[in-house]
């Protein structure tokens, strides 16, 4: 057990590490949601931002730059700027208005014109109940003086959406795709945003449930090739989870897992784990369903290996929420439910709660089980309450692919490089530090379940520049391996990958 936790805390903290390197996360630094509540996570850890002057319900959008830098925040009606005042623009909404939806997002457009950014935000017809369209804003960072103004609002997309939308990198690594869900449909409606703007026209996939209610949440896993939705679907008002492949080149989705409906009330929020192999999603009692089963309002876990049987079977309760607030009072009746689950720049899992002064955690998503570290009431919002939604943010800017090479720099200063990993046979490593030239050399990997094996290698250099070795995959069967690499007393650790 001991080296399995070991070795779960350096794929952890190799996921992280790939993440930080990806200048696009610090885009995810300040958020703002809840009753003018706010998180800052320019120092690492999250702290409470009281500085707000936003009151959003439900979902909402804030971006910063890749300096860290926050830029504006919107709740998908208004703008406010870094200084928190509203743009002078402000207004996004056209002749049907709207309330309080799941899902606004905020991208930067693709190219050289590092001004332009994108707000998705959703017309709601008030008189009819519907999800009237969804429509795009565009905010030029270089107006008023640097703070920004919204230069262009109302742009139609699409009639009739639910109110499920989010975004994910194109295979191309520039390009942005853009996913709508069609209400009373199976469809998910893919469109593209490059520096020419967004193409209207959209790769049209139908598969899955049919959505009858439009509720729920749509994200994309931080490698871009899975989906998961939460979705009022099949033959029941009740919202369950769907997990779908994604085509990160062609748009189109496929293979979607159905969830029995008799194990679920009523599913909203979701969230990939860093690492992409859990799914966390919570399982809330709501409305009418209250008298069903209170116990129901949990928050859970998918381990997303094996079939399909094997993903719905793997369901794992974290904890039971908060007892719901059963005083007839309308304002309270979902007090301290958990809603929505986002994703931090520090690898960890953040959950609403609900009209609360804390949020929940989840302090390590990539272990299995109660081992993740759900903590119902972690962090304390200085006064601010959680609404229901926190503000989205594409999983792709937590995620860094760097082709063959995987390159880790930790704090020491030390570097480690691998090439190709991938590999079949053989793979090179060279080790920068000015450490090196050793006198004493151990290289040995861990399995998935923490199981040491001898390494094979050969020694192509050693001196006061770097150290480089070739290691054999020898008797290794192909798979996922944490290689430890020990000179002298310094410890180097790095994710290989051994192919058929």
């Amino acid at each position: 057990m001991k080296k399995l936790l070991l070795f779960s805390f350096f794929f952890f903290s190799f996921v992280l590490l790939q993440a930080q390197n990806n200048p696009d996360i610090k885009r995810t630094w300040h958020w703002y949601f809840g009753n003018k509540a706010g998180l800052d996570f320019s120092n690492g850890s999250p702290l409470a931002d009281t500085s707000g002057q936003m009151w959003v319900w439900e979902g909402s959008a804030s971006i910063s730059d890749t300096n860290g830098n926050l830029l504006f925040y919107t709740d998908g009606i208004d703008v406010w700027n870094r200084n928190h005042q509203l743009m002078p623009n402000t207004g996004l909404v056209g002749i049907y208005g709207t309330t309080d939806v799941a899902q606004i997002i905020a991208v930067p457009q693709p190219g050289d014109n590092k001004n332009l950014y994108y707000i998705f935000t959703l017309e709601y017809d008030t008189s009819t109940g519907n999800h009237a369209e969804r429509d795009y804003a565009i905010v030029d960072m270089s107006q008023n003086g640097g703070l920004g103004d919204v230069v262009s609002k109302r742009n139609f997309i699409i009639k009739d959406p639910t109110e499920k939308i989010a975004a994910v990198m194109h295979h191309n690594k520039k390009d942005i795709w853009i996913v709508i869900n069609k209400m009373f449909t199976n469809s998910f409606y893919a469109y593209l945003l490059t520096n020419a703007g967004l193409n209207l026209t959209p790769v049209i996939s139908n598969v899955g449930y049919i959505d009858i209610g439009g509720s729920g949440i749509l994200k994309f896993s931080p490698r871009g090739d899975i989906a998961a939705m939460t979705i009022t679907g099949g033959n029941t008002p009740l919202t369950i989870p769907e997990i779908l492949n994604f085509n990160d080149s062609t748009g189109v989705f496929s293979n979607a897992i159905y969830f029995p409906t008799d194990n679920y009330i009523h599913s909203y929020g979701l969230e990939f784990s860093p690492d992409q192999t859990k799914l966390y999603f919570d399982n809330i009692s709501y409305f009418h369903f209250d008298s069903m089963n209170i116990s129901k309002n949990s928050v859970y876990q998918l381990t997303l290996t094996g079939d399909s049987t094997d993903i719905i079977n793997s369901k794992i309760r974290l904890d039971t929420l908060s007892i719901i607030d059963t005083t007839g009072n309308v304002t309270s009746f979902r007090y301290g439910q958990t809603m929505a689950l986002q994703a931090g720049s520090d690898g960890k899992i953040y959950c609403t709660k609900t009209d609360k002064l804390y949020i929940g955690v989840i302090s390590d998503p990539n272990l299995v089980g109660l081992a993740c570290n759900y903590i119902d009431s972690a962090l304390y919002l200085n006064s601010k309450i959680s609404g229901i939604g926190f503000p989205y943010y594409m999983n792709s800017w937590f995620y860094n692919d760097t082709g063959n090479s995987i390159i880790e720099i930790p704090q020491s200063n030390k570097a480690l490089k691998i090439y190709p990993n991938p590999f079949r046979n053989i793979a090179t490593v060279e080790i920068y530090d000015n450490t090196a030239n050793y006198s004493y050399l151990n290289v040995e990997a861990y399995d998935m379940m923490g199981r040491k094996y001898e390494i094979e290698y050969s020694v192509l250099q050693n001196d006061n520049k770097n150290s480089k070795l070739n290691i054999s995959k020898g008797t290794l069967a192909p798979g996922i391996y944490l290689l430890s690499i020990t000179l002298n007393q310094k410890k180097y650790s790095q994710k290989i990958i051994i192919t058929n």
